[in-house]
């Protein structure tokens, strides 16, 4: 399966500003730089207009031009890419990574030859250069040259990362190998190098997910979540691991700021409501599954049986019977017993 190549080769122009130089040239560095600083950033519509402001001032300016290219390549506006990659070659044929950002959009374009030549070109100069092999593996895949992807890619696993962006691709890489043990190694030494990045502790929290160790995953969404509270997602995430652990109060609690953020969720409603129920909370869990009907949740029968189920908790045998007669099936030992 074709792994999507990344613009992490994009690397920020860094150029040191002469002793001597025309106050001209030395503005358009000054827009380069402060373009490079915005990318970085993420400020991209900042940083075109800096790099536009720096070509406008040196038309022949082709770090420029490779600054902004590489933030149309970021913004997926693929044709403005190559366009300025294009220039920037021209300009100036020893910018190296214009060559791996050209051969990325080319690689957009389904011009699976041409992103070969560039890849080709980037790694006959920094050949110690582990995302080069990767994308070039990728480009020999949709080639169906398995062997030389195969060959590449091997490469790319056995170099050696130094940056926590570094160890975060190889362990995306490990894991769509399914080399589940080698991504989490990957993984943590991201962390490890990096541990003010709370995202990652939200990418490791899959992983305790996946090996069912509920706690470790708590202890990294509780990081996570100090950091960034507007993430509805990872409280459903926590709340769920709380639920597998029987710890139902807190599920309730981290749903209910789920719902918070996503107030029109039906399902968020539906969850909460059968939390309630384990919880013994049966007025709550009824207003809950109510919320749930009310904003379509699409197996009505299962929210009607639990209805049921909470009726009968709060000795409302009529009401209970009512419910159960709009749950299919499901119900029919409850129907059996209390609605005769």
């Amino acid at each position: 399966m074709l792994k999507k190549l990344s613009f992490n080769k994009f690397v920020n122009i860094l150029i040191s500003l002469l002793l001597v130089h025309t106050a001209h040239a030395q503005t358009a560095e000054q827009w380069l730089q402060t373009g490079n600083q915005k990318m970085a950033e993420g400020n991209m519509l900042g940083a075109i207009k800096d790099f536009s402001k720096a070509i406008e001032l040196n038309t022949n300016y082709a770090e420029a031009y490779l600054g902004r290219g590489a933030v149309y390549g970021e913004l997926l506006a693929f044709p403005e890419a190559l366009k300025d990659l294009n220039t920037a070659i021209i300009l100036n044929s020893n910018l190296t990574d214009a060559y791996f950002n050209r051969g990325y959009v080319y690689h957009a374009f389904k011009d699976y030859n041409h992103a070969l030549k560039d890849f080709n070109k980037y790694l006959s100069i920094k050949s110690n250069d582990a995302e080069g092999y990767l994308a070039r593996s990728n480009t020999f895949k949709s080639l169906n040259q398995s062997e030389l992807a195969e060959k590449d890619l091997q490469t790319y696993l056995k170099m050696n990362p130094k940056t926590s962006n570094e160890f975060l691709r190889r362990s995306t890489v490990k894991l769509e190998l399914h080399d589940t043990i080698g991504s989490l190694s990957d993984l943590n030494k991201a962390i490890e190098l990096n541990p003010d990045n709370a995202e990652l502790f939200l990418i490791r929290s899959d992983f305790y997910f996946w090996k069912m160790d509920y706690k470790k995953e708590i202890e990294d969404l509780n990081v996570y979540l100090i950091n960034n509270k507007s993430n509805y997602l990872a409280y459903i995430k926590r709340g769920d691991a709380y639920a597998a652990l029987f710890i139902y109060s807190a599920a309730i609690e981290d749903y209910s700021n789920a719902i918070k953020l996503n107030r029109g969720n039906a399902h968020l409603y539906f969850d909460r409501g059968i939390f309630y129920l384990e919880n013994k909370e049966f007025l709550e869990a009824r207003n809950d599954l109510d919320l749930a009907l009310s904003y379509n949740y699409p197996n009505k029968e299962l929210v009607h049986y639990n209805l049921g189920i909470a009726e009968i908790n709060l000795g409302n045998i009529k009401e209970a019977c009512l419910e159960f007669g709009k749950s299919g099936d499901m119900a029919s030992e409850f129907k059996g017993k209390y609605c005769k």
